[in-house]
C-alpha cells in the first residue's frame, strides 16, 4: 500500500510540474486568444484592446513599437508619440522575464496587437531598470499601454531604416538649402545628405577610422541658438558659460558610432587643423529624439568644427 502511494503522490508531483511548466509555455498563447481582463503568472493584469496577427519578429530581427505609461491620476510619464513616435527594438526572447517586469508584458505581444498593462511600480522600475521605483510611484500601479507596430527580419530592418533615413533627408533638403543661401555658405553635398563647407583647409594628415581625433566645436540651430561649445569664449557669448568644466577640444574615436553620424561624416573630410561648418539633417543628427529644450525633435544642426589633432600612437 505504502508503494502505491508512494508512486500515486510522485505522479501527481509529476503532473503538478508538467501542469506549472505547461502554463507558463502557454501563457503567451493564452494571450493572444483573450478577450476581457487577464492575468499574468506574475500577477500583471491586462487586456487587449486589439488582437493583430500576434507575428513576431525572426531571431536577430527588430520590432517597432508605440509604448506611454501612466501613473495612478492617468499622468503620463513617458510617451514614444511625445519623443518622436514609433521605437524601434531588436527582438529578444532572453529578456523575457516573468517577473512583473515591462520584458514580460513585452512576451505576450505581437504585430498589430494593442494591449494595457497594470504593473506595480515598484517590481516595474527594479526589474526593468534595475532602480528604485521614484518615491512619488512608490507602492503605486504603472499603466502601461503598448502597441506593435511592426516586425522585420535584420535585412528589411536595415532596409526600413534606410527608406526613413532618406525621406527624412529629403524632406528637410528645401530648408537647408534656403538656410545656405541666405548665410552665404559655399557649401557641398556628401553622398549620405551632409552638406558642409570647409572653411580653412588644413595642413595635416587626414583622419582615418578608428584613430583619435580632438575637435573643438560651437553647435547651434538654425535660428542662431546656441546650444554648446568646447570653446570658454564661444561658451560666455552664449551664456552657457560653465565654471565646473573644462573647455577643451573634444575627443573620440572617429567612425565609432560615438559622435552623431554627421560628426563621423564631416570630420573625415578635414586635414588636421582644418576647420569647417557643417549642417546636419537630423536624421544624421538625433533624428526625432528631442535632446533638450532647443534640440528638439526632428532638428538640423549647425556646427563650427576645427579638427585639432589627430592623436597618433
Amino acid at each position: 500500500m505504502k508503494s502505491i502511494i508512494t508512486k500515486l503522490f510522485g505522479s501527481l508531483l509529476v503532473i503538478l510540474f508538467v501542469v506549472s511548466c505547461s502554463k507558463e509555455t502557454d501563457e503567451r498563447v493564452i494571450a493572444q486568444t483573450s478577450t476581457g481582463e487577464m492575468e499574468t503568472l506574475s500577477g500583471i493584469k491586462y487586456e487587449f484592446i486589439e488582437h493583430g496577427t500576434g507575428e513576431i519578429p525572426p531571431h536577430g530581427g527588430f520590432w517597432t513599437l508605440n509604448i506611454t505609461y501612466l501613473d495612478s491620476l492617468e499622468d503620463v510619464i513617458f510617451s514614444s508619440d511625445q519623443q518622436g513616435g514609433t521605437m524601434p527594438m531588436p527582438y529578444d526572447t532572453a529578456i523575457f522575464k516573468k517577473n512583473a517586469s515591462l520584458e514580460e508584458c513585452l512576451s505576450l505581444v505581437g504585430e498589430g496587437d494593442s494591449v494595457i498593462f497594470f504593473i506595480e511600480a515598484d517590481s516595474l522600475y527594479m526589474n526593468s531598470y534595475r532602480q528604485p521605483a521614484p518615491p512619488r510611484y512608490a507602492g503605486s500601479k504603472i499603466e502601461v499601454r503598448l502597441g506593435i507596430d511592426k516586425i522585420f527580419t535584420k535585412e528589411e530592418f536595415d532596409e526600413y531604416n534606410l527608406a526613413k533615413l532618406n525621406e527624412l533627408i529629403e524632406s528637410e533638403a528645401d530648408t537647408i538649402k534656403a538656410y545656405i543661401e541666405t548665410n552665404g555658405i559655399n557649401a557641398s553635398k556628401t553622398e549620405e545628405g551632409l552638406y558642409y563647407e570647409i572653411v580653412e583647409e588644413g595642413t595635416g594628415d587626414m583622419p582615418q577610422e578608428g584613430q583619435m581625433v580632438k575637435v573643438n566645436y560651437t553647435g547651434y540651430v538654425l535660428d542662431g541658438t546656441v546650444f554648446d561649445s568646447s570653446i570658454e569664449e564661444k561658451a560666455k557669448e552664449a551664456n552657457l558659460f560653465n565654471p565646473a568644466r573644462t573647455y577643451e577640444p573634444y575627443a573620440f574615436p572617429l567612425g565609432a558610432g560615438q559622435v552623431i553620424k554627421g560628426w563621423d561624416i564631416g570630420i573625415a573630410l578635414l586635414k588636421e587643423g582644418g576647420k569647417a561648418k557643417l549642417v546636419i539633417p537630423s536624421a544624421l543628427a538625433y533624428g526625432n529624439r528631442a535632446r533638450s529644450n532647443i534640440i528638439k525633435a526632428n532638428s538640423i544642426l549647425v556646427f563650427d568644427v576645427e579638427l585639432v589633432e589627430i592623436v597618433k600612437e
